[in-house]
């Protein structure tokens, strides 16, 4: 990050005004003692010097950020102030310690130095990118300009210094300063004609730099000329405002503080709409033919000649320049009787489109709102009045959206409204509560969106107070059915656990132990079904259990049932979250049951310990079924299909009720394995 300068805009300003006033009232006061007038003057401009070009250097430093090509430009003004600076040591030198006259010297070498580079950093700022048309027109200004300058230059400058009686040397040397100011004067008037960029002030007081220098450096010519120069007088002032404003300009370049011209605004659009550059090449014009005025009345004819043929070329220069205006003015005149017939077909256009848009408006068969920053409704459709029972002079720009909301509802919809720039956060879709004119409450769903480049929302209101009517009796008829389902599975569990003590009671009066097993079987079988029925109506959903919690439930029954102590024989369970169906849960469960019961009673006699495994879990789009122990096995002759045994027998057609498939390993442990599919549901109403 770069650094803030020491000292603000403000503070350089007044001391850079401080500096002016203070040599002008020195110059004063010394000019009735020539020596010390001559040191002042030669030593005073030496001490600006220096700190006008460590601030060109600074500048040339921080103007990294606008790029390579400024930063170049800043270095070349740089050294051209160098040279310039090292030309006014040289003059103090020579007119101070040797006593000589400094003009012409070596002194006058690093002052004609100072200009092309001065010119080429100028050069490297400004920018001219224009079209071609606008080029040729530019040059032409420019050339107007310059050539009615250079006949100035040349009737008040060049040719009286070629006809004084000074040496020749010293004739080239005063023609060298001149041609160096005519020099900074196309770069001056080039800026003129650029387009300017964010250093746009920093050039702007080098242009002033370079406008007093010339002013001064032209006066100087003429004093000079005259005889009447004298060193360390108030027209050296003007190189010290000149210098001054360079030294600013370097300052603003390199400081981060920028000046706000907004003040001025008023004024900078004044000018560009009096686009008083255009009017430059005829304000010229009008002088050269002054000057030809004078020239014939003051100056030899040969010289009246010459001037004569510049004005000439000036006045052919300004018919081409009117030429190409009048090309572009018509080329400008048809472009605009195409852009009038574009926009009166556009307008023609959007005419249309406003009438098929209030069509649409209008005709949607939803009510639409148009909602203002501030939430007036600024336009509504037909469809609004019948649903507020408001007439559309009675809410357009008079009603707020929060009118018609109802209390309970206000927090919310604001809060909404306060999210309108935010998509993300704000519902597109919402169901609200809103009000009539007559103070019924209606169900409204609202559609929000945002219209494009705008603070303004679309609204769409449909009003569903009769579906959520309808919704609400589906909704509290469905309650209904659902309660009188959950009795229904209740009770049915209730009566198979009736029938279910009534088996266990029954095994009390039995003394045969066949039949005994036979109702302690039976009564599994129905706790097997009760508990599924058990499983529904505590579920949230009636259609489906979980059999996790289901074949935890059963196992533990089955063990108590058959009194088996779970230090001896250990159930261990994988079972994955499955979700069943009736038409499935219940097959299955009774597959379980008589699985588990069977292992129960003949897989560890005699005291044996071991475990049982119980595994359920999705293979791809079916389930598997495990049940296994590791006690004594089966025996060899071990065939499901020829078994007489009612619980495996049982086991075979709830297999085929499920449409399922068993695999049965014989080795130990013993192993059933079951695949089926969940059963589809078979709708009862």
């Amino acid at each position: 990050m770069v650094s803030k300068p020491l000292i603000s805009v403000k503070n350089i300003f007044i001391i850079a005004f401080i500096i002016v006033i203070s040599f002008m009232i020195l110059t004063i006061l010394l000019s009735n003692d020539s020596t010390l007038r001559m040191f002042f003057g030669d030593l005073f401009p030496i001490v600006i010097d220096l700190l006008v070009v460590l601030t060109l250097f600074y500048a040339a430093i921080r103007s990294v950020y606008y790029g390579r090509r400024v930063q170049m430009a800043w270095m070349f003004i740089a050294l051209a102030f160098s040279f310039y600076t090292i030309g006014d040591i040289l003059w103090a030198i020579l007119e101070l310690g040797f006593n000589q006259n400094p003009f012409p010297s070596v002194a006058d070498g690093f002052y004609l130095i100072f200009y092309p580079l001065f010119a080429i950093g100028i050069y490297y700022l400004s920018k001219f990118s224009f079209s071609k048309s606008e080029m040729l027109k530019i040059f032409l200004d420019m050339g107007i300009i310059f050539i009615a300058v250079g006949l100035i230059f040349w009737t008040f400058l060049i040719m009286p210094t070629f006809s004084s009686q000074q040496n020749s040397f010293a004739n080239i040397i005063s023609v060298s300063y001149i041609i160096g100011d005519f020099l900074l004067f196309f770069v001056l008037l080039r800026w003129i004609y650029s387009k300017f960029d964010d250093y746009f002030v920093p050039i702007l007081f080098l242009s002033m730099g370079i406008l007093f220098m010339i002013i001064t450096d032209s006066f100087y010519a003429y004093q000079t000329l005259q005889g009447t120069y004298i060193s360390g007088g108030l027209l050296d002032t003007g190189w010290i405002i000149s210098f001054i404003m360079v030294g600013l300009a370097a300052f603003l370049q390199a400081s981060n503080e920028k000046i706000d011209l907004k003040r001025y605004s008023k004024i900078i659009i004044w000018i560009q709409k009096s686009n008083l550059i255009s009017y430059l090449p005829f304000i010229w014009v009008l002088i050269a033919f002054i000057l030809l005025l004078w020239v014939n009345d003051n100056q030899s004819e040969s010289n009246y000649q010459l001037i004569k043929l510049v004005v000439g070329l000036i006045i052919f220069l300004v018919v081409i320049r009117q030429f190409i205006t009048l090309k572009e003015n018509k080329n400008l005149l048809v472009v605009a009787e195409k852009e009038v017939e574009s926009r009166k077909i556009a307008e023609n256009e959007a005419h249309e489109s406003e009438i098929y848009y209030r069509a649409i408006f209008e005709n949607t068969g939803t009510a639409i709102i148009m909602i203002d920053q501030d939430m007036t409704i600024s336009r509504v459709n037909s469809e609004v009045e019948r649903l507020t029972g408001f007439s559309k002079e009675e809410i357009e720009g008079k009603k707020k959206w929060t009118d018609f909301v109802v209390e309970e509802e206000l927090d919310r919809i604001k809060g909404y409204y306060d999210l309108r720039n935010d998509p993300n956060k704000r519902p597109r879709e919402y169901e609200t509560k809103g009000q009539d004119k007559e103070g019924n409450i209606k169900d409204i769903l609202v559609t929000v969106v945002t219209i494009p480049d705008t603070q303004k929302l679309l609204a769409s209101l449909i009003d569903i107070t009769k579906s959520k009517n309808a919704e609400n009796l589906i909704k509290s008829s469905l309650n209904e059915k659902n309660i009188l389902l959950r009795e229904i599975h209740h009770r049915v569990k209730n009566n198979m656990q009736i029938i279910s003590s009534l088996l266990n009671l029954q095994t009390r009066y039995t003394n045969d132990e066949k039949a005994v097993n036979i109702l302690k079987e039976s009564q599994n079988r129905v706790r097997s079904m009760a508990m599924i029925h058990e499983k529904l109506y505590q579920s949230k959903d009636l259609s489906h259990i979980n059999f996790i919690d289901y074949i935890q439930s059963l196992v533990s029954k089955l063990f108590y049932s058959y009194n088996i102590e779970e230090a001896r024989i250990k159930p261990v369970l994988e079972i994955e979250n499955v979700n069943l169906n009736m038409e499935t849960a219940v097959p299955c469960g009774l597959i379980i049951s008589e699985l588990i019961s069977n292992s129960l009673k003949y897989a560890f006699p005699n005291e044996m310990k071991g475990n049982i495994h119980i595994t359920l879990k999705s293979v791809d789009d079916k389930y598997e079924l495990i049940i296994s122990d590791n006690g004594i096995g089966l025996p060899a002759d071990f065939d499901l299909n020829k078994l007489e045994s009612l619980g495996l027998l049982l086991v075979n057609t709830l297999i085929e009720q499920i449409d399922g498939k068993i695999t049965i390993n014989k080795s130990h442990p013993t192993q059933f394995k079951i695949t089926f599919k969940e059963l589809k549901y078979k709708e009862r109403i």
